[in-house]
């Protein structure tokens, strides 16, 4: 058997990691080996699906693969065992995971009198010490094309909130949000408009 890792990426509670767990097993020999059971100590929060013939077997010189994802149901490092018979022999993999609090809100003010035309986005409820990605669109004052304005890549603080100033000179609208990228959960749209 193989597997890169047994640790999923920080995943908000109630939603599925963007990412899997994948164990291959391998026969290399000549002969079909038997693939007794698969077992989940925790599958509710770990789920996993199987292209092994569970109560069969293996063919030789072929693989299968036993993949699970993670979907938290709680705060907090989280865990199961998935066990695997094949081969006369038993594997117990431990799985790890984090369920985090994922549900962003965002929010926008003046940076004040000494820069009119900077305005501060505060966003909170992001993944912890995650990656967040700013998106701009902007619209120019008496028409114009919709223009989007290049992503800004920014990480959240380790409580989860993360700030960017934004500097609007041309006159127009600016809507903004944030994308949570470990959750892949997005805010919801701040609409400004620039003198």
């Amino acid at each position: 058997m193989t597997w890169p890792g047994l640790a999923f990426p920080i995943t908000g509670v109630g939603l599925t990691s963007p990412s899997s767990v994948v164990i291959t097993l391998w026969n290399t020999g000549t002969t079909a080996v038997a693939v007794t059971s698969v077992a989940d100590s925790n599958g509710d929060e770990f789920p996993f699906t199987t292209t092994c013939q569970v109560g069969g077997s293996l063919p030789a010189s072929s693989t299968c693969n036993v993949s699970t994802k993670f979907k938290p149901n709680a705060l907090g490092a989280r865990t199961a065992t998935l066990t695997i018979n094949a081969n006369g022999a038993s594997q117990a993999l431990t799985l790890t995971g984090t369920g985090a609090s994922i549900s962003p809100q965002i929010s926008i003010a003046p940076a004040g009198d000494v820069a009119p035309n900077v305005f501060t986005l505060s966003g909170t409820g992001m993944t912890p010490s995650g990656t967040v990605e700013l998106h701009t669109t902007f619209s120019p004052a008496g028409g114009g094309s919709l223009a989007v304005v290049p992503t800004r890549t920014l990480t959240a603080d380790t409580s989860g909130n993360v700030s960017a100033a934004v500097t609007t000179d041309v006159p127009g609208t600016y809507e903004h949000w944030f994308v949570d990228l470990t959750s892949g959960v997005s805010t919801n749209h701040v609409v400004h408009i620039s003198p």
